[in-house]
């Protein structure tokens, strides 16, 4: 991939919230979790792990440990949570940011959707989000939960968008 490909790849990304339900097929799957297993990770430790969730009911009972936002978890055919066994790991939140990025990214060159939803500190349903999700899929509490991500297959096509980005050099 030239980085006129990267560029096109990161215009045409976009959150997508509404789905066909479609299958996608678990090689796809397992090649967008392969991807985001090369996300630099801080001190090169890559401490991620990642639950997908397939089966529908579990998906909206991820999607309702949101007290609002988590719309696209219940509609997807899948979603991934990322985990990062945060004892002695100070950056577990940046580490689980920058692979979830490469999932979006990596859904994208897929031709999949995907929806970024975040969860660390906001409010569920019964408590806080995190916490929800720790119960719904016996996450272990040294475990962090920073987001969870929704894919499937897009109704419509994303479109592309053009920004310029907003540069300083040396100095504010």
């Amino acid at each position: 991939m030239n980085s006129n490909e990267l560029l096109d790849l990161a215009k045409k990304r976009r959150s997508t919230r509404r789905f066909t339900g479609e299958h996608i097929p678990d090689e796809t799957i397992q090649r967008i979790l392969e991807i985001a297993a090369y996300a630099p990770s801080s001190w090169g430790g890559h401490p991620l792990e990642f639950i997908v969730i397939r089966e529908r009911d579990t998906m909206l009972k991820l999607a309702d440990c949101k007290k609002m936002g988590a719309g696209p978890l219940g509609y997807g055919d899948a979603a991934i949570v990322p985990i990062i066994d945060k004892r002695n790991l100070e950056l577990w939140v940046e580490d689980a940011a920058v692979a979830s990025t490469y999932i979006l990214l990596a859904a994208e060159a897929c031709g999949i959707g995907a929806c970024w939803i975040h969860m660390k500190d906001r409010k569920g349903h019964t408590g806080m989000a995190e916490d929800d999700i720790r119960q719904l899929l016996g996450i272990p509490e040294y475990y962090g939960i920073l987001n969870a991500v929704s894919l499937g297959i897009r109704e419509k096509p994303a479109e592309k968008r053009d920004l310029i980005p907003a540069v300083h050099t040396e100095a504010y």
